[in-house]
């Protein structure tokens, strides 16, 4: 008999994560460019988060310069897009002004740093935007997959950080970090019954 998927995680039914989602609108976009190793991994977290964000797209790969759907939407006349990701070159988040009337994007690379890095180099279409970086007060609570720095945060985590400071609302994503959670419990017992 063959397995049944959710068709909306695409997930095998007995490990579904729906229920960990929360419906989320957000007003800043997230474009997640998702390097190839990581779109089948179980305990990634992207697609939790493009689950709950009402505006959210993951593109896959490695090197996205020719990406046609990407550059259009690099492109597109009225919106600004940042780039989170690391550095001296990068500012510290803070919240925009004036939200309502903007149209904002954020760029998040998911993927190992040496495989972020790597991806950023390659991409020459992501080289002039602007980058802002988390500040340093943030800790990871992603405990089920291993990690040597405990301010090195998961995709969904970073993403939901910087949501919180852009649009100035630290309540509004409280949801998704507790589906987070839940997740985060799930995998574990998955990984203990031998389910993973």
């Amino acid at each position: 008999m063959s397995r049944q998927y959710c068709t909306r995680c695409h997930r095998p039914l007995v490990t579904c994560i729906c229920e960990f989602t929360y419906p989320t609108a957000n007003q800043v976009e997230i474009l997640i460019l998702q390097h190839k190793s990581e779109e089948k991994r179980t305990k990634g977290t992207a697609g939790l988060l493009a689950l709950g964000l009402d505006k959210c797209q993951v593109f896959v790969g490695e090197d996205f310069s020719d990406d046609a759907q990407l550059n259009t939407l690099l492109n597109e006349p009225g919106f600004e897009t940042f780039l989170l990701y690391p550095g001296e070159a990068s500012d510290v988040a803070a919240p925009l002004e004036d939200l309502t009337k903007r149209n904002v994007r954020l760029v998040v690379l998911d993927g190992t740093w040496k495989k972020a890095y790597k991806m950023l180099q390659l991409s020459k279409n992501l080289h002039g935007l602007s980058k802002i970086t988390l500040p340093e007060n943030f800790t990871s609570e992603y405990h089920i997959r291993k990690h040597h720095d405990p301010r090195g945060l998961s995709t969904l985590e970073s993403v939901v950080h910087s949501l919180s400071i852009l649009e100035n609302d630290t309540d509004k994503y409280q949801n998704i970090l507790i589906g987070f959670k839940q997740f985060n419990d799930f995998q574990s017992r998955l990984a203990h019954t031998g389910g993973n």
